[in-house]
């Protein structure tokens, strides 16, 4: 008889083994280890790419032509043995500067004009300088065809360098630099609607074809204020005198909506924290309104204003105008102007800068901008030199496109704000520009002290023109020149005539 087998329960309080998951053999351990770092591998691999991609994005945005034109690049004597430096033009095409090859295949970079766009244009040897310095990648490329470069270099030959065509107009300059004379000073004139520079005459200058290692050294250890090295255009910082009472103006206009109200009675001086401010030849204006204040370059009428006005506000006005920061303006060196008055600043300053003196200080460059935007139905133009890059046989590889930089200046101040420069050449310290003119101007004259205990000032005209639907900007600085009526604005109006006469 066989025995039935039984299962015999647990015992109270005993409990079942826990399921023990599987044993993983060596091999399956050590791979899924190695996926892990692979991974990890991986994701760093990744993360390097993407932080290569946004770096190499990043400099050929910002700073591939600094890289590229710098002079300690040593690519580009490697490039000069290949490529004949290309020239650079003016705006209808004129030779502003190229390279000439002798017989014996010696090369002499050459400039027409001399001292003419020396600033500008720069100079190629004893340290590259303007568009000879920011442009030297492009005048070092070439665009002919691999084919003929191929050519060139076994007959050992040097390929053409590409042109860089700029905004300059000749005869503009040629006015610009013969009303200058021999004076200190300096004139940029622009065009409104597109920001093209189409004059930049810095005054002395120096001929960058006669740079023999004598001639270098006299220049290089002229380190006074005569110093012909210096772009008095954009590194030149000057108190601007009553030209900044287009700014004072417009922060009181914006400030101030019954500013159609505005009175005051010039005596011909009035007291600050610091002693005395005087208008200008001591003259007395007597009772003014806001017009006639601004026409007629009315010290204490303006002195009146800036100390009623917000500073911070005034400040910001400035500020959107490039005080206190740098213009957009990458091919030249320059400097920046500066406002810099705080809620702290002493009565007596905030009146001197009013009038454009005290802390206030501006460079030729700057004191177009707000002209321009005027002139602009309020929208400033970023300024360029600039206008396209060309091979050698005229075919655009690039061209400058205008840009906005802002509009700040708003429809109904414009209108205020040209009313008032109006007024300065219809009836107040720029007449010359209104009797027998074919077109239509507009501006404000500046004369700033710039010694103490001394009565010489700078001579300044910043302002515009229209005729047969165009206009053009200008602003004209004469050091030490003495009245901007009577020195810088009919450096101006030589300028404006050459130009009204082009449009004929």
């Amino acid at each position: 008889m066989s025995k039935k087998m039984y299962s015999v329960p647990p015992v109270r309080g005993e409990t079942e083994p826990e399921p023990q998951p599987p044993v993983l053999n060596n091999k399956q351990g050590s791979n899924r280890r190695t996926n892990k770092e692979m991974a990890v591998v991986t994701y760093i691999f990744i993360a390097l790419f993407m932080f290569l991609s946004v770096y190499v994005l990043y400099f050929v945005i910002h700073d591939s032509d600094r890289v590229l034109n710098n002079p300690a690049n040593k690519r580009s004597e490697i490039w000069a043995k290949h490529v004949t430096r290309g020239e650079i033009l003016s705006a209808d095409g004129k030779v502003l500067a190229e390279t000439q090859t002798s017989d014996d295949g010696n090369e002499t970079r050459v400039y027409p004009y001399g001292s003419l766009f020396v600033h500008v244009v720069g100079r190629n040897s004893h340290g590259a300088t303007g568009l000879e310095s920011s442009e030297n990648y492009e005048l070092l490329n070439t665009n002919l065809n691999p084919v003929d470069k191929v050519i060139n270099e076994f007959n050992g030959k040097k390929s053409p360098g590409n042109r860089v065509v700029t905004t300059l107009d000749v005869s503009l300059s040629q006015a610009a630099s013969e009303a200058l004379g021999s004076r200190r000073g300096a004139v940029v004139a622009m065009e409104p609607e597109t920001g093209k520079i189409v004059t930049m005459v810095s005054r002395p200058g120096y001929d960058p074809n006669d740079l023999t290692d004598e001639r270098w050294e006299a220049l290089s250890s002229n380190t006074d204020e005569d110093s012909p090295l210096y772009n008095r255009a954009t590194q030149g910082l000057y108190p601007p005198g009553s030209t900044f009472k287009m700014y004072t103006a417009l922060a009181f206009i914006r400030q101030n909506a019954d500013y159609e109200d505005f009175r005051y009675k010039c005596r011909g001086r009035i007291g600050t924290d610091d002693g005395t401010i005087r208008c200008y030849g001591g003259e007395v204006h007597g009772k003014v309104d806001l017009y006639h204040a601004f026409a007629e370059s009315c010290n204490t009428a303006f002195c009146s204003i800036g100390e009623k006005l917000n500073v911070a506000g005034w400040r910001n006005l400035c500020e959107s105008m490039y005080f206190n920061k740098t213009i957009p303006f990458d091919k030249l060196e320059k400097r920046n102007s500066k406002f810099e008055l705080t809620s702290s600043t002493s009565k007596g300053d905030v009146m001197q800068a009013a009038i454009g003196q005290g802390d206030v200080l501006v460079t030729p460059l700057q004191n177009i901008l707000l002209s321009a935007a005027v002139a602009n139905d309020g929208v400033l133009m970023q300024p360029y030199v600039v206008d396209s890059i060309t091979s050698f046989d005229g075919k655009i590889l690039s061209q400058t496109s205008p840009q906005e930089l802002g509009r700040p200046v708003a429809p109904a101040e414009v209108k205020v704000m040209t009313k008032l420069m109006r007024g300065t050449v219809q009836y107040g310290t720029a007449t010359s520009l209104y009797y027998g003119t074919p077109y239509k101007a507009a501006g404000k004259t500046g004369s700033a002290e710039f010694k103490a205990g001394s009565s010489e000032s700078h001579a300044w005209f910043t302002g515009y023109v229209k005729y047969k639907n165009k206009s053009l900007a200008i602003s004209v600085l004469v050091e030490g020149g003495g009245t901007g009526g009577a020195v810088a604005v009919p450096i101006a109006k030589r300028v404006f005539d050459v130009w009204a006469d082009k449009l004929e």
